[in-house]
C-alpha cells in the first residue's frame, strides 16, 4: 500500500495527467453533464451524484480483483494518480508569473470566474487563490482519504469534489439539484482543509513567513465556503498579501500579489506538499508497514 502511493506520487510528478480518455474523473464529469436538469429537486441531485459517482467507481475497483499480482500494483498506481494532480497545478500557476497579459488565459483554466477585464492583481489573486484551494481538493485531501480509507477513499473524495465543480452552484437552476453535491464535497473536505492550514503555517515557520499575520487572516476571513478559507485566508497572511474575489471576499492585508508573490506561493506550496507527503507516508509506514503488493483497503483491512 505504501509502495502504490509513493509509485503513483512519482508517476504524477514525472508524466503528469493521463490522456482524457484514459482518466476517470472525466467520465464522472461527462456522465453528470448529460443528467443535469436545471430547477429539479434534492432528490434528483442525489439521484444525479450516485449514478455519475458509483459506475465510474465500481469500474476502477476492478484491478483489485486481478490475479497477476504485478499487473494489479501497476494498475492500481495508475488509479490512485488520477485522483490527484501536483504537475499539473503548480505547472499551471508557474506559467502565469511573470504577469502578462496572456496570464489571464493561463489562469482561467483552473477559477470559475471570469478573468476577461481583471486586473493583473486579481489575476495573481485568482492564481494564488486556486493554488491552495485546489492544493486540498486535488492533492491533499484525496491523499488523506486514501490513507484511511484506501483507493475508494481516494477515488470517493476526488468524485465527489468533480460532481461539486459540475453541479453544486448556488444559482437559482442549480441550488436544490447541486446541494447533496456541495454537502458531500464539504464533508470530504473538511479535516484535510483545517490540516493542510496547519501544514502551510509550518512551511511559512521554516520559509520565515509571518505565521501570526497568517492567524489573523485566517480570524478574520468572512468567505461562505467553510473550508476553502482556511488555506486561502492562510495563504494571504503569510504572503502579506489580500487576496480578493470581485464582490465576494477579500482576505489577508495590504495590495494584490504581484508575480513574486506568486513565485513565493510557488514555493510555499512546494514546502507544504514536502511536509505533508512525509508525514502521510511515515504514518503509513506505522498503520500498514511496508509491503509491495498489498490490497489498498486502508484501515477497512485492519478491521
Amino acid at each position: 500500500m505504501l509502495a502504490i502511493l509513493i509509485f503513483a506520487i512519482f508517476l504524477d510528478l514525472i508524466i503528469g495527467e493521463p490522456p482524457l480518455l484514459a482518466h476517470p474523473v472525466v467520465y464522472v464529469g461527462k456522465i453528470s453533464e448529460k443528467l443535469i436538469k436545471p430547477y429539479r429537486g434534492k432528490m434528483y441531485g442525489v439521484f444525479i451524484w450516485v449514478s455519475s459517482v458509483v459506475p465510474v467507481l465500481l469500474l476502477c475497483l476492478l484491478p483489485i480483483y486481478v490475479q497477476i499480482r504485478i499487473v494489479e500494483m501497476l494498475m492500481l498506481v495508475y488509479v490512485l494518480k488520477t485522483t490527484f494532480s501536483i504537475r499539473l497545478l503548480y505547472s499551471i500557476v508557474a506559467r502565469a508569473s511573470p504577469l502578462r497579459e496572456d496570464s489571464r488565459k493561463v489562469v482561467q483554466n483552473i477559477v470559475r470566474r471570469d478573468l476577461s477585464n481583471a486586473s493583473m492583481g486579481h489575476v495573481a489573486s485568482a492564481a494564488i487563490e486556486s493554488l491552495f484551494e485546489s492544493m486540498v481538493d486535488g492533492i491533499t485531501s484525496p491523499i488523506f482519504w486514501f490513507l484511511f480509507l484506501g483507493l475508494p477513499g481516494a477515488l470517493l473524495q476526488r468524485f465527489a469534489n468533480t460532481m461539486d465543480s459540475m453541479v453544486g452552484y448556488k444559482t437559482a437552476e442549480l441550488i436544490r439539484e447541486g446541494y447533496f453535491s456541495a454537502k458531500i464535497d464539504t464533508i470530504l473536505n473538511y479535516i484535510p482543509a483545517r490540516l493542510t492550514a496547519l501544514f502551510m503555517l509550518l512551511a511559512g515557520l521554516l520559509l520565515g513567513l509571518n505565521v501570526r499575520k497568517a492567524v489573523s487572516s485566517l480570524r478574520e476571513a468572512k468567505m461562505e465556503s467553510p473550508n476553502a478559507k482556511y488555506p486561502i485566508s492562510i495563504a494571504a497572511g503569510l504572503l502579506g498579501v489580500r487576496l480578493e474575489k470581485m464582490n465576494q471576499y477579500s482576505v489577508g492585508f495590504g495590495d494584490l500579489p504581484t508575480s513574486t508573490h506568486i513565485e513565493l506561493a510557488l514555493i510555499l506550496f512546494k514546502m507544504t506538499l514536502l511536509l505533508y507527503l512525509v508525514t502521510i507516508l511515515v504514518c503509513y509506514y506505522y498503520f500498514y508497514g511496508f509491503s509491495l503488493l498489498s490490497y489498498p483497503y486502508g484501515l477497512i483491512e485492519l478491521l
